[in-house]
């Protein structure tokens, strides 16, 4: 090999290393986890406990996508209470494949409010579905190869029919992780 070659074959492997390090350096994305635990959501001055389910998927960089679905009950001054939410939106999250990941999030969706009574063993119940957004965050922390242990926090915002009302929502439960390194 002549020295004009070796040269070229030299800033090629170089050229060859820069081009490498920019994805090597952003890390190989989090893929795809699912989530599923305990949930207590606080609205309009009463508290509800219930379950929460949620899906978290890798689109761009650390921009994520995220679909969050959660059932609450409970009881005011005999009246009983079920929420129902449905939400998507984007969100971005921070972390290693395989290691704690934190998250942040911004959602938009539905809230289905029911209230009950029953009265001489017949129920009276009256349901309202209304445009919700939910604003949040937490930490996903590693406790095996496809597992993590989830704490989150939300914000939750609601346009009812008397007015726009809030609350906040706590969640905490596993993390199956599609595809983690190990």
């Amino acid at each position: 090999m002549n020295r004009l070659d070796s040269r070229a074959l030299g800033r090629l492997v170089l050229m060859g290393a820069v081009l490498a390090a920019g994805p090597a350096a952003a890390g190989e994305p989090l893929g795809t986890d699912l989530f599923a635990g305990y949930s207590y959501l606080k609205l309009s001055e009463v508290s509800r406990n219930g379950a929460n389910l949620a899906l978290g998927f890798h689109a761009i960089g650390p921009i994520a996508g995220f679909v969050d679905a959660s059932a609450h009950w409970g009881s005011d001054a005999g009246t009983s209470i079920r929420d129902w939410t449905a939400m998507a939106g984007p969100g971005v999250r921070f972390g290693q494949r395989g290691g704690s990941v934190l998250f942040a999030r911004v959602l938009a969706g539905v809230l289905r409010d029911s209230t009950s009574i029953s009265v001489l063993d017949v129920e009276i119940s009256e349901g309202e579905t209304r445009f919700a957004i939910l604003a949040g965050g937490g930490v996903d922390v590693r406790i095996a190869a496809h597992l993590a242990l989830r704490a989150q926090g939300d914000y939750v915002w609601y346009d009812a029919s008397s007015g726009s009302q809030s609350g906040f929502r706590g969640s905490g439960g596993l993390v199956y992780r599609f595809g983690s390194a190990p």
